[in-house]
């Protein structure tokens, strides 16, 4: 029987992961202060961690653990810390993009869950299969794959996580450098500056001109598939994962409870659909507007947020004039003290806030539909006759969800159990539904009682005072014998027996401790070309040790993006985990694999590559470590590629961004110009201009060519020649 779908919720702090179990989740996700791929939330650091994890289990709530960064050479051994850490303390899973650390976790502590994070870029069935053979638990699918290649990926047999609500990236996961390359933030270091949300124009390379639906092209609506739950269910998915690790606790326990109210409807056996009310507290809490994403082949235009690239809220009015620092607005929905408000306007949208409301002369607290009312606003730029009043904070909805925050989660039914006879020490036993059972011993004791003995009435009154714990009282049972035990002794007896109940509760999982960490590399050859050009197609004939990498040269390039598993011939460049599935006997292991460390490099050769090319994202001294880290611990120096030259491909758009657009190029609000390639289905953003480095400690170079002319390109292959050649 297929196991119930998991509702997996983002806590960027501890105030959104009550939220999250208060709202009824059944596992959260969260980052420790390092090592987490959103860098800027609030995340926790260990003594948050401990209490984080310990309140999670107690209530029945699994615990991931996102470790989902790329790792240089210098921070693997942090980054090993840190998992022996959350090991040592019980954390049900980590997702993990980087290769290296999930090969060093698979040795070392075999019996600790890992989940592919979506950064590693697993889309298609083969990749599940690989990652699978590799010891991996779960993969959590990237954004962009549509439900039937979603049940392929299913059918290999472990779980499958897909994203369910929330903000989605307009590039495939763990291949968009833009922010890497344009900010030196690096997106797969948690750091991107989110640069799909800024505007930009279309561009024929000299001139650009805006599109008609707006300026920011490259911002993606929101993703919500709460109607199309029992399709997923259906389908065998395992977990719903809701995003937003940088949203408020109010907007957590939203989500996530509507997402709980959907999918307790489904196995009930229900039709769910979200009320009028409930979709307004969704899009207030927050919206970009929404669509059903690639998952279920939204189409370009339905995908797409062009006029807006932030929380839109809802229209609640229409601006009549402004006069001396104030607006007058003719109101379409309810208005509240204390609102946040945004009024549609250019060059940017004018901010306020209702703090004080004028009707009809008077200050009120609220005003309704058809009202006319005035607002202190004295943000530039002013409002003009016309505009739009959007709310985008209802002060109402905050205070009411505070509320249920503030309630918790349901408490956890217990039975209990005493035995009072005099002049013995007296116990009490409690027991969970799950079987859990803790016992405490007074330190008193019991005496026989000279008054009034303690009665059942009386022991149940003080048993069940369970005050701020996280238990209620089901039943209570047992024997006293004409006793008497102090007031104080009794509480201390009802607190161990609930604390001990806690402390059993808090550990799910028998570990087996760490191993040692070995892996015997046999030397690999190295390869005879010291070379590798990529381009569209062969040149002119290149120098000694040099080759095409081209479809139709010697070393033929693997797609990046392919849903759909495409046979690999000998000698080819691999781009991705489901290539690694039946690699042939010869491969290099392409950029995009993203390696960036000496462990990671070990995985890659352990599944048969005998070459690399390295991650542009490191610089001389990542390389320099890594070789040498490397050569220590295998034995002998691994044959790397660096990338030299060329555009690199900042982001993979599946679908394009305008269904209709074939424009050559797109410039941003700093004149930068950044070429599109279009291959079928798939757009790529290319660099503005060509990434360069020098070759000072690889064995072999690597060059992309998109543009150059015949003449650029020999001068550009002869200097990278010399540099490698000179040197060796």
């Amino acid at each position: 029987m297929q196991k119930k779908i998991e509702l997996l919720a983002p806590a960027g702090n501890m105030e959104a992961l009550k939220a999250a179990v208060a709202a009824g989740c059944d596992a959260v996700y969260l980052g420790g202060t390092g090592f987490s791929a959103r860098a800027f939330a609030g995340n926790f650091d260990h003594e948050e961690m401990v209490q984080a994890i310990t309140y999670c289990h107690i209530h029945g709530v699994k615990v991931y653990v996102t470790m989902n960064t790329l790792l240089f050479e210098q921070e693997f051994s942090a980054a090993q810390k840190e998992v022996g850490f959350l090991y040592e303390h019980d954390v049900d899973a980590l997702l993990i993009q980087d290769l290296g650390l999930f090969h060093w976790i698979r040795e070392v502590y075999p019996d600790l869950e890992l989940h592919c994070s979506t950064q590693m870029h697993i889309h298609n069935a083969a990749g599940v299969r690989f990652m699978k053979e590799q010891g991996a638990a779960r993969a959590v699918i990237a954004r962009e794959t549509p439900l039937d290649v979603i049940r392929d990926c299913i059918a290999e047999g472990i779980d499958i996580e897909v994203f369910a609500y929330g903000a989605i990236c307009i590039s495939y996961s763990g291949q968009c450098l833009m922010s890497q390359a344009m900010k030196n933030r690096s997106g797969n270091r948690g750091m991107c500056a989110q640069l799909c949300r800024l505007r930009y124009q279309w561009s024929d390379g000299r001139n650009a001109y805006r599109d008609e639906a707006g300026e920011y092209l490259l911002s993606p609506k929101d993703l919500n598939v709460i109607d199309r739950i029992p399709e997923l269910i259906e389908a065998g998915v395992s977990s719903l994962k809701i995003e937003g690790r940088m949203k408020r606790p109010e907007y957590v326990w939203l989500v996530i409870r509507t997402f709980r109210e959907a999918i307790d409807a489904y196995y009930r056996g229900e039709t769910y659909h979200p009320n009028r009310q409930r979709l307004k507290d969704l899009m207030l809490m927050f919206n970009r507007g929404f669509s059903h994403g690639h998952l279920f082949n939204a189409s370009t235009e339905e995908r797409m947020s062009p006029y807006r690239p932030n929380h839109m809220g809802i229209t609640i009015g229409t601006v009549e004039q402004f006069r001396n620092g104030r607006v007058l607005v003719r109101l379409t929905d309810t208005l509240y003290q204390h609102d946040g408000l945004r009024i549609l306007n250019e060059p940017h949208d004018t901010g306020l806030t209702a703090v004080r409301i004028e009707k009809n002369g008077r200050l009120v607290s609220e005003a309704a539909v058809g009202d006319l009312v005035w607002l202190d606003c004295r943000s530039k730029p002013y409002p003009k006759k016309g505009q739009k009043l959007q709310k985008t904070t209802d002060s109402r909805l905050l205070e009411r969800i505070q509320q249920e925050i503030q309630a918790g989660p349901d408490r956890i039914p217990v039975v209990m159990t005493y035995t009072l006879v005099p002049g013995q020490p007296a116990v009490l036993t409690v027991q969970d539904q799950a079987g859990h059972t803790a016992s405490s011993v007074s330190e008193e004791i019991v005496q026989e009682a000279k008054k009034a003995p303690l009665d059942h009435q009386r022991l149940t009154g003080a048993f069940s005072k369970t005050g701020d714990s996280h238990y209620e009282v089901e039943a209570i049972s047992g024997e006293s014998r004409n006793a008497f035990l102090s007031v104080s002794a009794l509480n201390e007896l009802r607190r161990q027996a609930l604390d001990g109940l806690s402390a059993l509760r808090s550990v799910t999982h028998v570990r087996s401790g760490a191993k040692a960490y070995h892996l015997f590399l046999k030397p690999v050859t190295l390869p005879a070309d010291r070379m590798l050009v990529m381009a569209e197609r062969k040149g002119e004939e290149l120098p000694p040790h040099c080759a095409w990498a081209a479809p139709d040269g010697s070393h033929p390039v693997m797609p990046v993006i392919q849903e759909k598993q495409l046979p690999v011939p000998d000698y080819s460049v691999l781009a991705q985990a489901g290539d690694l599935v039946h690699a042939p006997d010869h491969f290099t292991a392409g950029m995009s694999f993203n390696c960036t460390n000496s462990y990671a490099a070990a995985f890659l050769f352990k599944a048969g590559a005998g070459s690399i090319i390295l991650s542009s994202e490191m610089q001389t001294g990542h390389i320099r470590a890594t070789l040498q880290a490397f050569a220590e611990r295998y034995g002998f120096i691994p044959p790397f590629y660096r990338l030299v030259y060329g555009r690199r491909t900042l982001m993979y758009i599946k679908n394009g961004i305008r269904t209709k657009n074939s424009a050559k190029y797109l410039e941003d609000s700093h004149k930068k110009v950044y070429p599109l390639r279009y291959r079928k289905s798939l757009l790529e953003v290319l660099e503005p201009e060509p990434y360069r480095a020098e070759n000072p400690v690889c064995m072999g170079s690597f060059i992309i060519f998109t543009e150059e002319t015949p003449a650029e390109q020999k001068e550009i292959i002869g200097e990278a020649y010399e540099e490698l050649f000179e040197r060796i």
